[in-house]
């Protein structure tokens, strides 16, 4: 029987950091006397430098490495959530290197590569591995992935150079909440709301404002699932070459074909990427 690996695998299938970009509101304005009764979102200029300072940081770097720990409520049909976890570690060097190391809770690895002409998807405990000619930047792998697979890579828009102009598009709403004392490091602790989900970063007060902590919350969602992590071990520039990060096949591993299977939207032309589902299953995230 010949063997398959399906890109949207349990390393791909984690939420994007604050949910999809608006659409362009259409509704009609309402009245000045409505307009008083309602209580309009607003955005703490405090917060909203926290984030910015922090953006900058991370999309002005030549690259990072990072330790995620990560874990995730999939809600039942009974109503009951039932939490899972994953830990991974990102190594990015721009433009157009990037490795991602994952292991779940229940014991599954996988790794994901990228190395400026190919996206590679690694199943060491299977010994098999799926590669799709992918040339450009790593800004260009996250976007294909995202836009063009339709696949939720864990917290994308921590690794493009356009995070400061993202926060600035999505965000609705910003609070800052507190100076967080009990973090390893001090941290500026802000909350904030897009139009699908509600997020806080714990953004570290003292020295590189690197995150520390997200959560979001899918208000939308049955349930209202929710997505912790925990950022440790940063490095900023590691001394890394691109040729270090790219992946290079363990003897014994044997290349086999992905399957990328897409729905058929109005008129057979394809539409968004159809992957199978497990309920309760740690591939599955909250949607």
């Amino acid at each position: 029987m010949r063997t398959l690996l399906w890109l949207s695998g349990p390393l791909l299938c984690l939420p994007l950091l604050f949910g999809p970009a608006p659409a362009a509101a259409q509704a009609e304005q309402p009245d000045a006397e409505d307009d008083q009764a309602i209580d309009e979102p607003s955005i703490d200029q405090h917060a909203m430098d926290v984030l910015n300072r922090m953006a900058d940081t991370l999309a002005q770097a030549k690259g990072f490495r990072v330790t995620i720990r990560s874990n995730y409520d999939v809600v039942q049909d009974t109503g009951e959530k039932i939490e899972f976890g994953e830990r991974r570690t990102v190594t990015l060097n721009r433009p157009d290197a990037l490795r991602v190391e994952s292991q779940q809770s229940d014991g599954t690895q996988r790794q994901v590569t990228f190395d400026g002409k190919a996206l590679t998807v690694f199943d060491p405990g299977q010994k098999v591995y799926g590669q799709l000619d992918r040339p450009g930047s790593v800004d260009d792998a996250v976007r294909y992935l995202v836009q063009e697979l339709q696949i939720r890579l864990p917290l994308a828009l921590l690794l493009v150079t356009t995070l400061p102009a993202e926060l600035d598009q999505r965000i609705q709403a910003l609070d800052y909440v507190e100076r967080d004392t009990l973090t390893p490091v001090p941290t500026d602790h802000v909350a904030g709301q897009t139009e699908d989900v509600d997020f806080q970063v714990w953004v570290a007060a003292d020295g590189t404002p690197l995150p520390q902590r997200i959560t979001i919350t899918y208000k939308n969602d049955d349930g209202e699932p929710q997505y912790r992590a925990d950022l440790t071990d940063w490095t900023l520039n590691p001394d890394l070459s691109a040729e270090q990060l790219a992946f290079h096949p363990p003897e014994g591993t044997q290349r086999i074909p992905f399957l990328v299977r897409v729905r058929k939207a109005a008129g057979g032309q394809p539409g968004a990427q159809d992957k199978p589902e497990r309920s309760g299953s740690a591939e599955e995230a909250p949607k």
